[in-house]
């Protein structure tokens, strides 16, 4: 079989160009705003980690590609942030649910005195999670006008190059003194905690309006891709099947296509986050930006079957819907109840392996004890192996 991706190859190239070259679409007005830079050059960045998925792909260095895009995710989802919330979660441990009522009462007179800028709250495992509105300009009321988000002034507080509070003894740093060492190194460690941990960043995300639907999709991959970062065989399993250890470093069609896949889905997302950014307050003129849009659409077009930060589901997820039972039901055989075509989009069950979905997808069947049929529309006739 040959390396046949048909539009893909192309499709990732023009979303990493346009990735590139957003700073040079960028009108700044009578003022230029340093977030607006700040952002470009983040874009840029994303590009940089996403051309890299490509390079290892390219050498068949599969696994390891798969680690980049974890790491290109989790900036995207950064990015979300800092380009777009107006909303921001402290979450205060240690308070027992018998002590919520009590604060539930404080958090209501503040929000009704001192602080009017609290949007809601509620109480978990974590702790108390208060949701702020913020930040905006000095004369903007209860989340109107320009905004700029929290998390834009946080990124710089995480340094992760201070060798750790633990080691602050050991280590050479000439003219500081062990004191400000060790703080620096707590206070580095515990921004990222609080801030841009993944867990945290969905919590933030929720609260910015990333809907359960959405939330559920991005877990699903941060889990798949996390098999590939952690030092075990499970992922290199996936990839190679039967064929591992040999296989390591030979083609394989599935693995490339789902690293192009999430190089332009990552990239699309990217771009229309920061669309999304210059539309609002302070505002950033783009030129040509309707060829950006008509490029991404395109992309997100000949991406859709991925159904990740975007896309639809497809046939083959319909007839895995029918056939998986609600709640604790028995499982049922035969001729399914619901003709799955007729599913609403909002009610297909997403999938849990995106690499082994993406093979399966490549090979049309008809189920003998139902009588459904998939026909894929990329049937290849070594659709079964890795």
């Amino acid at each position: 079989m040959t390396d046949d991706h048909g539009t893909l190859p192309a499709h990732a190239e023009r979303m990493l160009a346009r990735l590139d070259g957003l700073e040079g679409l960028s009108v700044h007005g009578d003022t230029t705003h340093m977030e607006h830079m700040d952002h470009a050059k983040r874009a840029r960045q994303l590009a940089d980690h996403l051309r890299a998925v490509l390079l290892l792909s390219g050498s068949y260095r599969y696994t390891s590609a798969l680690v980049v895009v974890r790491t290109a995710l989790e900036h995207y989802l950064m990015d979300r942030l800092i380009f777009l919330a107006n909303r921001y979660v402290e979450t205060y441990t240690g308070i027992k649910k018998e002590a919520v009522a009590g604060e539930v009462a404080k958090l209501e007179a503040l929000r009704a005195g001192a602080r009017p800028d609290i949007a809601r709250w509620w109480w978990d495992d974590s702790g108390m999670n208060i949701v702020f509105r913020g930040l905006h300009s000095a004369r903007s009321k209860k989340g109107r006008g320009k905004t700029v988000s929290y998390y834009y002034f946080r990124m710089d507080d995480f340094d992760p190059f201070t060798g750790g509070k633990k080691h602050a003894a050991n280590l050479a740093s000439p003219f500081r003194q062990r004191a400000h060492r060790e703080q620096w190194a707590a206070e580095s460690a515990a921004a990222w905690r609080r801030w841009f941990t993944f867990d945290k960043m969905m919590t933030a995300l929720a609260a910015n309006g990333l809907s359960p639907r959405q939330a559920l999709q991005i877990d699903v991959h941060h889990s798949f891709l996390s098999g590939f970062v952690h030092p075990s065989k499970r992922g290199y399993e996936a990839i190679y099947h039967g064929n591992y250890p040999d296989g390591m470093g030979s083609f394989s069609h599935n693995a490339s296509e789902i690293l192009l896949l999430y190089v332009i889905v990552i990239a699309a997302a990217e771009i229309e986050t920061y669309g999304r950014m210059a539309r609002r307050a302070p505002r950033l003129g783009l030129g040509h930006w309707a060829d950006a849009e008509a490029e991404v659409r395109e992309a997100r077009l000949a991406s859709s079957y991925f159904w990740f930060l975007g896309g639809e589901p497809t046939m083959y997820d319909r007839i895995a819907s029918v056939h998986t039972p609600p709640g604790n039901a028995k499982l049922r055989w035969g001729r399914p109840r619901v003709d799955p075509a007729t599913i609403p989009d909002s009610a297909v069950r997403y999938y849990a392996d995106p690499f082994d979905r993406i093979v399966k997808l490549h090979q049309s069947f008809r189920e003998m004890s139902t009588g459904l049929i998939y026909q894929s529309p990329f049937e290849r006739p070594d659709a079964g192996r890795r």
